[in-house]
């Protein structure tokens, strides 16, 4: 495990429970790492549709992934329910980034962040953040009885 830790922001306003089940585990019998990023995606996705957005269109422009950080911190196991708390940070005009914690038992399993862009799929072509993408993200009540 990575004695690193990922930096994140003081306030993390989105959480999920997310369940490890039996296809997310490897054949060291623990959270694979394919896994794992689909455990990201999967609580990405759940801040985006709460918001009103998916990846194909927030606030009319889509998302795309440009890079990918993990570093894990402990194993977890089938049936383990992590608690995910997301925080996001604009970053110039067309990127921002997801900071992830998912952690068990006020523990943190991995902290990873992935950097987003601004993307037109139709002409395939990078843009600028919708005006109105952190205001609606960052506006949504914090609601932890998911967890």
């Amino acid at each position: 495990m990575s004695a690193r830790r990922l930096a994140l922001p003081e306030r993390l306003p989105f959480v999920c429970t997310l369940t490890v089940q039996a296809r997310d585990i490897n054949y060291g019998g623990h959270l694979g790492h394919d896994a794992a990023v689909s455990l990201l995606h999967e609580a990405r996705r759940r801040w985006l549709a709460a918001a009103g957005f998916d990846e194909a269109d927030s606030a009319g422009a889509g998302l795309i992934m440009l890079e990918l950080e993990v570093h894990y911190a402990a194993e977890a196991f089938w049936g383990d329910r992590l608690r995910a708390e997301l925080a996001l940070v604009p970053l110039g005009a067309a990127r921002c980034e997801f900071r992830y914690r998912l952690g068990r038992d006020g523990h943190d399993v991995l902290r990873a962040r992935t950097l987003m862009g601004f993307f037109d799929y139709r002409a395939r072509r990078v843009v600028r953040r919708p005006p109105a993408f952190m205001d609606r993200m960052l506006s949504l009540p914090e609601d932890p009885s998911d967890v």
